[in-house]
């Protein structure tokens, strides 16, 4: 007789709650497996079900000392309706095992905080079909605060799943907790002399009525919605007036998973009232929010979770909402009701929208990766389903790779092992310590164009339409991958015929996302990107008095408002800008010093420039040194305006400028200049927008000027580089 455990003896999770799943060598059809914790020291006996001779678990651990796990597999037993084992006679324990789990709590990482939203005036309770109301239950917001502790160890248990299953550790997200004694969680009225820790469930109370929250207006699903984001923008409101949430920032986003209490169905409109599916959120706020249309069909304690996934009680819009039509039976609304709650938290956590699983809706059989049986289901009219002997299902629902790509390098699934970066924002520290941590910048070349970040490339993705259909990874050295890239070339055929190697119909103007530690870049349409530099073609000497000279735009950060100007300038001769700032960035001006000016040969005045560029430099008088040769002076040049209060930053000798940090969203807000031997400070509003770069592509390429556009401030900024 032996047991098999997906995990090995004193394996490391990070996870409260872990899946373990494994098989019996007997090929029990059917049966029940119990595990005993440490002699039951802090959490109860837990019972599962076994099929087929499989069986999956979902086990707590508690940190500190190994948790040794006791398995008997009992051939004579069922799971009942509360969660527990009914035997036919005596236990008969037909199979055993031990394994030992080390749980590390990661107080290091940044938390998830789980909220639960109600009106001012709410009754504190949520939609229940009359079934569960026969039977006992009662929809209160104590039974609706277990119901969310549950879940949330259940999206704990499956993120450490399927990260475990990608070969990418034992990984999860860690939620605020608080210590509790009382076992009413675990399905026992007692109190435990050895506490335990349990999910926090914070309890917001929204300054708006119940018959406001429900307003048509704000409902997500109502095509004629005057507000249909309102519900969101509302709990980042509600989230940021709450002090013990919203205090914990330290200059860096809270993240939260948030569910509406108040939602209900309302038949006359066939709506649901009080919902919204959406994630996403702000430099303040990471959030992921749904509604309670669905809590009834969540389990209430641990053991219900198997009774919750095996309900296959017809449900009746009569009584409940019948989400996307998906929710026929009890356990098929628990799937997209819950499913569509770790959708929302993973787009949170950046995740978009992919090809399949989770991101896509592929939570319509969540409940494979928790069970291994599944009852008749109304969507596909299936008499029901059991886990094949080998281990698995004809289908399950996972993440696709790329969202646990970017789980690997967002610091709430870290490891004390890892020894890789992690993207900027997901980290605890304070997002203006990384002052050099900037967004990919990219550049159009020839066939081709440079992607650089200082800060490293994890993930380019190539997208059709709103989907990646192909991807490459720069995975950690630990994971056999070469590692974050500064640089990488993207070469627009070579794309193309990947991407076309997925996608048969593929567009051809396809998507370029790139993901770093420093933020992404994202290129809607790369087929003109890449072939900007024929498009936009510019032929000048730039007065650098080289002769005619080919130059390329960068991509504009900012906006696009209005006219373009252009200006052009020799780099190396700037000896002083000047700066004109007020709450965002107005202009600057590049000073040129004759002494500084590169010696160029005693040429004809070339006028390439004159039909690109409308802002031309001041000129001053000729200098002749006693060599002969004509030195090019150009006081200066103005980019944008210079109608604010102005700082000057002034180079040294042998000094020069080799790139531009910017910070731009909608506009641009401030500067800052990087040159040989220093950073400058950042000149105008310093917290606005998001870090980007601007820097010539590669050694060889050399920026000879700037594109900019005006509005009340400067809108919109480019810089122009030689190819």
């Amino acid at each position: 007789m032996t047991i098999l455990f997906n995990y090995q003896n004193n394996e490391i999770v990070s996870s409260p709650t872990v899946i373990v799943s494994g098989s019996t060598s007997l090929r029990l059809s059917r049966g029940v497996i119990g595990f005993t914790n440490n002699d039951n020291k802090v959490f109860p006996p837990q019972y599962f079900e076994v099929n087929n001779g499989q069986f999956k678990a979902i086990l707590h651990v508690s940190p500190g000392l190994p948790n040794s796990f006791k398995a008997e597999i009992y051939d004579n037993a069922l799971i009942n309706s509360f969660g527990f084992p009914d035997y036919n006679g005596k236990p008969h324990v037909v199979d055993s095992g031990f394994l030992k789990l080390c749980f590390n709590p990661l107080p290091q990482n940044k938390p998830v905080y789980l909220c639960l939203i109600r009106g001012k005036d709410s009754r504190n309770v949520y939609d229940m079909p009359g079934y569960r109301l026969a039977r006992g239950e009662r929809p209160t917001l104590e039974n609706a605060i277990k119901k969310l502790k549950v879940s949330g160890r259940l999206m704990q248990a499956y993120y450490q799943d399927e990260m475990r299953t990608a070969g990418f550790s034992n990984r999860s997200i860690q939620f605020v907790e608080e210590t509790v004694s009382d076992q009413s969680i675990f399905g026992y009225n007692v109190n435990s002399p050895t506490p335990h820790q349990e999910i926090k469930v914070f309890v917001l109370t929204s300054p708006k009525s119940v018959k406001e929250l429900r307003s048509p207006d704000l409902a997500q699903q109502n095509p004629n919605a005057k507000d249909s984001g309102g519900l969101f923008s509302h709990a980042i409101d509600l989230i940021k007036s709450t002090p013990e949430i919203f205090n914990s920032r330290n200059d860096t986003a809270v993240q939260c998973v948030v569910m509406y209490l108040d939602s209900t169905y309302d038949k006359k409109r066939d709506l649901i009232l009080t919902h919204a599916a959406l994630g996403g959120g702000t430099n303040d706020v990471k959030l992921g929010i749904f509604g309670s249309h669905g809590l009834h069909s969540f389990p209430q304690n641990f053991p219900l979770v198997t009774p919750s996934f095996l309900d296959d009680t017809p449900l009746s819009k009569s009584e409940v909402a019948n989400d996307a039509g998906q929710c026929s039976t009890s356990y098929e609304c628990l799937n997209i009701c819950f499913g569509a709650w770790i959708h929302e938290a993973s787009h949170s956590f950046g995740c978009p929208h992919q090809v399949d699983g989770v991101m896509l809706r592929d939570y319509v059989v969540l409940n494979r990766s928790f069970m291994t049986r599944e009852l008749r289901n109304e969507r596909t009219h299936s008499s029901g389903e059991i886990i094949g002997t080998n281990g698995r299902w004809s289908s399950v629902c996972h993440f696709n790779i790329l969202d646990l790509i970017r789980f690997l390098y967002h610091d709430s699934f870290s490891l004390p092992i890892d020894n890789f970066g992690k993207s900027f924002s997901t980290t605890k520290r304070p997002d203006h310590s990384y002052e050099f941590f900037t967004a990919p910048s990219s550049y159009p070349l020839t066939n081709s164009s440079v992607t650089k970040s200082d800060n490293g490339i994890f993930l380019l993705e190539i997208v059709d339409g709103d989907l990646a259909r192909y991807h490459q990874a720069y995975l950690p050295h630990m994971y056999g991958g070469v590692g974050l890239q500064t640089q990488i070339e993207i070469n627009y055929q070579e794309y193309l015929n990947k991407l076309r190697s997925k996608k048969r119909d593929a567009n051809d103007a396809y998507k370029v996302r790139v993901l770093s530690l420093g933020g992404d870049l994202f290129i809607d349409n790369f087929k003109a990107h890449s072939s900007q530099q024929h498009k936009d073609m510019i032929e000048s000497d730039f007065g650098l008095g080289k002769g005619k000279l080919k130059g390329a735009k960068s991509l504009l950060l900012g906006k696009a408002n209005g006219q373009i100007h252009y200006v052009n300038f020799n780099i190396k001769s700037i000896f002083k800008v000047s700066i004109y700032s007020g709450n965002a960035l107005n202009g600057f001006r590049f000073h040129f010093n004759a002494d500084n000016t590169s010696k160029t040969p005693g040429v004809p005045e070339r006028n390439y420039l004159k039909k690109f560029f409308n802002n031309k430099p001041n000129a001053g008088p000729p200098v002749i040194d006693s060599s002969g040769f004509k030195e090019s002076v150009k006081a200066n040049v103005l980019v944008g305006r210079d109608n604010a209060g102005s700082t000057d930053f002034v180079l040294e000798k042998d000094e020069y400028i080799i790139k531009f940090n910017i910070r731009n969203g909608a506009w641009i807000d401030a500067i800052q200049f990087v040159t040989n031997k220093r950073v400058s400070p950042m000149f105008g509003n310093a917290k606005g927008g998001h870090l980007s770069v601007l820097e010539s592509p590669t050694s060889n390429n050399e920026i000879v000027g700037m594109y900019f556009y005006m509005g009340d401030w400067l809108d919109g900024l480019g810089i122009i580089y030689t190819i």
